[in-house]
């Protein structure tokens, strides 16, 4: 596998509150914004702090399973760290399974694992990264670009907590083609 984006000591979190975001500084020249606002964040992020060893960690291990998914390498930085955000600095959610089937196995996930659910409307399977592994229920992030369940749009990113008995693993030859969406650096 070649990755040309690699964490270095000199990577930063700080909060923009123009943006309402949390920014990971790269470089003098390169910023990503978290696309999780402010009102989703533990008090904890609104400063500046380094991008820790942990985070670097976890952001190889986010990255390497994304693998599995037909994305850009642009998409598998921007899920990878959008992970690291929800993992560590997202307030604790409330299960939102109803959306979806419930499996006829229960399955005991693991962070980092690509996982899908199925929709309860139409049968519809959708790719989620899960960050977060509970023994009950497990946060997981959009590993698509959108899905509708509903009547309401989920983006690409996005957190969700679900049961993990709505959780299967992923077959590896039924990753999800994606659509092209761009990461774009903020400077």
């Amino acid at each position: 596998m070649k990755m040309t984006f690699r964490p270095t000591d000199c990577w930063r979190w700080y909060f923009d509150s123009e943006y309402d975001s949390l920014m990971l500084e790269v470089s003098s020249e390169m910023l990503f914004r978290s696309c999780y606002p402010s009102k989703m964040l533990v008090p904890d992020v609104f400063g500046e702090f380094p991008f820790s060893v942990s985070d670097a960690t976890s952001y190889y291990q986010f990255y390497n399973s994304c693998q599995l998914l037909n994305l850009t390498d642009s998409q598998k930085i921007e899920l990878a760290i959008n992970a690291i955000v929800a993992a560590n600095f997202l307030k604790p959610q409330m299960p939102k399974s109803w959306y979806f089937s419930q499996q006829p196995m229960l399955y005991k996930p693991k962070i980092a694992d690509i996982v899908e659910v199925i929709l309860q409307e139409d049968g519809q399977k959708v790719c989620l990264m899960v960050v977060e592994a509970g023994e009950n229920a497990s946060l997981c992030i959009i590993a698509q670009p959108s899905f509708i369940a509903m009547s309401k749009t989920f983006v690409f990113s996005e957190a969700i907590k679900v049961m993990n008995d709505r959780l299967k693993p992923i077959q590896h030859n039924i990753a999800r083609h994606s659509e092209h969406l761009k990461l774009e650096a903020i400077s």
